[in-house]
């Protein structure tokens, strides 16, 4: 056992294939004109000129256009705010569930300070 885990470290370590030399696929969920709860693209949208609703189309049609981003993602920009995109579309639907737990939590705090006094 242990001589195959130095024989894997000696390969790492001396491995010709760099982790930077592998291609990094551009994909819509790291672009910052993705639209996460949706998965439509900020990029191609249609505006309603009777009441000014904005509809965007589907990522997924825009990257199998290859007049719009098409396959290679012409239009790719990296999303540097991926830090708070993210958390934002994942409570923009799922607050009721930590609805009870921010309850909770306050109730505690509420606990503590009055045996505090």
């Amino acid at each position: 056992m242990m001589k195959l885990l130095n024989l894997f470290a000696f390969a790492i370590l001396f491995s010709n294939c760099a982790p930077t030399l592998v291609p990094i696929k551009k994909i819509c969920k790291d672009c910052r004109h993705f639209i996460g709860d949706n998965a439509e693209c900020r990029r191609y949208s249609d505006t309603n000129i009777i009441n000014g609703k904005i509809t965007y189309e589907s990522a997924r049609t825009v990257r199998g256009d290859n007049a719009k981003c098409g396959k290679d993602a012409m239009y790719f920009e990296e999303n540097n705010f991926k830090i708070v995109t993210v958390p934002y579309y994942f409570l923009k639907d799922k607050w009721l569930i930590f609805l009870p737990f921010g309850a909770l939590s306050l109730y505690y705090c509420a606990i503590l300070y009055v045996f505090n006094e």
